[in-house]
């Protein structure tokens, strides 16, 4: 099972976004800014961020075999969205309906995870790139529920025989 990272969350939101998979970038302060493109600027980009939270404890994931090969725990990440351009607010709202999408369902089972039901308000604010523009952006967030699976290739322990009796003291 694939775990619910930054670099898995750039290929999701490339699948099930219209924006361009080249204009979908972390969300940090000093990142390249689309908007400052030598020639061809993109008509819309996305910037997104994620945390993480453990919400129950770890737990023996077993195989269908019945033998125990690895710990799991469940997972909560908040993904935040930004998006920037012409058609932000549009974009920003259409979350409000990946809960309907069943590609979006597809592509988050993939990480063992599901958009939990909730507000997917889009909220404006004003964008800056270090004092260079000031563009509206449009920002969003949305909740998965996921779990994530070490993989130990643990076995159950095996029955000694000591061919007799064991004594405690």
């Amino acid at each position: 099972m694939t775990a619910l990272n930054q670099k898995n969350l750039h290929g999701i939101l490339a699948a099930i976004t219209s924006v361009s998979k080249n204009f979908i970038v972390p969300k940090q302060g000093n990142w390249w800014n689309p908007q400052e493109a030598n020639g061809a600027r993109p008509n819309n980009w996305l910037a997104y961020g994620m945390q993480h939270k453990q919400s129950t404890l770890p737990f023996y994931h077993t195989a269908d075999d019945g033998r125990t090969t690895g710990a799991a725990v469940q997972m909560e990440s908040t993904i935040n969205l930004q998006f920037v351009g012409p058609d932000s607010e549009d974009l920003a709202q259409s979350v409000a309906l990946w809960y309907l999408r069943t590609d979006v369902k597809k592509e988050f089972a993939a990480c063992g995870g599901s958009l939990l039901p909730g507000s997917a308000d889009p909220t404006p604010s004003t964008f800056y790139q270090d004092g260079l523009n000031t563009v509206t952006a449009w920002n969003v967030s949305i909740r998965v529920l996921w779990y994530k699976v070490i993989e130990t290739e643990q076995s159950k322990v095996l029955t000694i025989n000591t061919g007799g009796q064991i004594n405690v003291r």
